[in-house]
């Protein structure tokens, strides 16, 4: 088995909280406490819930099967799902009342199959209307610290709250008392392309490819672009072989965002696509001069 290192929070406070270093050898755990970010801490911890999640599915117990196997109360144990807040301690209790090893859940967080989340028409309407709140949402989904989203936006504390209060709004967030936050959508997200966002996405789309063709450095910005004549068999192997890809590209940030601190991760961006390509449309050929 792989070493793995965790970084779990043993405070009770989400933001600016002491998190413990927890490097998993041959199953033991050990920690050593140290101070850490809270976005790195909650994106383990997302993953984690999620997967114990599929462990009661799987096990048939409700969040009531599980408050009694804990001695507490179901809403302890539905905002202990929804906040997923907890001490080290606290979520290894967890894991000894479902039967499962902190270990093994570690393993089943780093194979978990990658599913994005779709929202609502409405919300994708709402998050397209109002100036600037895709943009604050994208940002904190790509797991940039609300001081450095001001800062690079030249934006005031109260200028960031009301964007967080947009945002609870739609049910993509939850606000705690001390105005820090955690999301009610699982990541990453998948856009409708022909929905209320398609000129924002074809702009950031074109913007990155135009950027990746002039930067002309094949080890930076590897782009390949070919025009073929393919039978129908082979641009369905090709299609499912794009879709493979586009699942590596995402199961392998899931697992370095799980493992990795954000301070040593870059926001990296791929567009993979394969279709009928109209040459005639796109190479015209004008009278012989």
């Amino acid at each position: 088995m792989r070493d793995k290192t965790l970084w779990v929070s043993i405070s009770d406070s989400f933001s600016k909280s002491w998190y413990q270093k927890v490097v998993l050898k041959g199953g033991r755990v050990s920690s050593i406490t140290v101070t850490k970010d809270s976005v790195t801490e909650q994106r383990q911890r997302s993953g984690l819930f999620a997967s114990l999640k599929q462990v009661l599915k799987a096990q048939g117990l409700r969040y009531k099967d599980l408050a009694e196997k804990m001695k507490t109360s179901e809403p302890t144990i539905k905002r202990l799902f929804a906040e997923q807040d907890c001490k080290l301690s606290r979520l290894m209790e967890v894991c000894e009342a479902v039967g499962i090893s902190f270990t093994d859940l570690v393993e089943l967080a780093a194979q978990q199959t990658i599913c994005p989340t779709e929202l609502s028409l409405e919300t994708e309407q709402a998050l397209a209307s109002k100036l600037g709140l895709m943009s604050f949402f994208m940002l904190l989904v790509s797991e940039f610290d609300i001081d450095f989203i001001l800062e690079k936006n030249h934006l005031s504390k109260q200028d960031g709250y009301l964007y967080l209060r947009e945002l609870e709004k739609l049910g993509l967030i939850r606000l705690r008392q001390d105005d820090s936050y955690y999301f009610l959508v699982n990541r990453p997200i998948r856009w409708r392309l022909d929905g209320p966002l398609h000129s924002i996405l074809v702009n950031v789309n074109q913007g990155f490819i135009k950027e990746s063709i002039s930067q002309n450095d094949s080890e930076k910005y590897p782009f390949y672009s070919a025009s073929r004549l393919l039978s129908p068999n082979s641009i369905k192997q090709l299609t499912q072989d794009i879709d493979n890809l586009y699942q590596t590209f995402q199961k392998q940030a899931a697992l370095d965002q799980m493992f990795y601190p954000r301070e040593e991760l870059l926001p990296f961006k791929t567009v993979l696509t394969l279709g009928a390509f109209d040459l005639v449309k796109y190479f015209k050929v004008p009278p012989y001069l």
